[in-house]
């Protein structure tokens, strides 16, 4: 197995090598996330943007400083030698939470909506290799201990994959299911407020259950 790929499904799933045995820790969980300019940058844009909103009640003030601060962490991500696709999709991203806005016939609310087409589709790669017996976690997990396709012939393996996978579902599912609603609602403020809160405290919680879930699976093949 291609050490590069061990690598990548480790940090994808919060994880460290310490002398060939593989554990979670806080650093871990926390590079899962990007590390600390990770953490602040998927906090800042949606703090700038709620607090002039309530403050200024300025749409368009809210909008090109959260943007700003956006585009000021791409442009060091690039200069970090970020990937090329990585970057693509930031950019676009950007750009897409600045057009709905402040488009004719945008709302403040609309500065959202990108995170809800990234939760929805998130949530429809989960669910559909959940359908097709290829939970992701499983398939990283697989990476990550050298059984690309072996463990979906384990039924208890296939389970325990198939509940750590559920695990990233509920949370993707939670956060469309309470702020939709506020989108629709109007409750800008509130919307913006959930955001935050269910970003990357959520993103931590469900790492370590993943880990609870699949450890016994990766110490008994390490």
């Amino acid at each position: 197995m291609d050490a590069n790929k061990k690598d990548s499904a480790a940090r994808r799933l919060g994880l460290h090598d310490s002398d060939g045995q593989l554990n979670i820790s806080r650093q871990s969980v926390l590079g899962a996330v990007g590390g600390w300019l990770g953490v602040v940058e998927a906090i800042l844009p949606s703090l700038v943007f709620v607090l002039l909103l309530s403050i200024f009640k300025q749409t368009v003030l809210a909008v090109v400083c959260a943007v700003s601060v956006s585009a000021v962490f791409l442009g060091i991500q690039i200069a970090r030698k970020k990937p090329l696709t990585q970057a693509i999709a930031g950019a676009v991203g950007i750009a897409i939470s600045a057009f709905l806005p402040l488009r004719d016939g945008g709302q403040a609310a609309d500065y959202f909506i990108q995170g809800f087409i990234t939760n929805s589709v998130y949530l429809a790669v989960l669910l559909l290799s959940i359908a097709l017996r290829w939970p992701i976690i499983g398939v990283l997990v697989g990476a990550l201990i050298g059984e690309a396709t072996a463990w979906r012939k384990n039924k208890a393996q296939m389970r325990r994959f198939q509940a750590a996978t559920l695990v990233w579902v509920l949370l993707f599912a939670g956060r469309l299911l309470v702020q939709v609603p506020l989108y629709f609602a109007g409750a800008t403020e509130l919307l913006g407020i959930f955001r935050i809160t269910m970003g990357v405290p959520l993103y931590a919680i469900c790492i370590w259950f993943t880990w609870l879930l699949v450890r016994g699976v990766i110490a008994a093949r390490r």
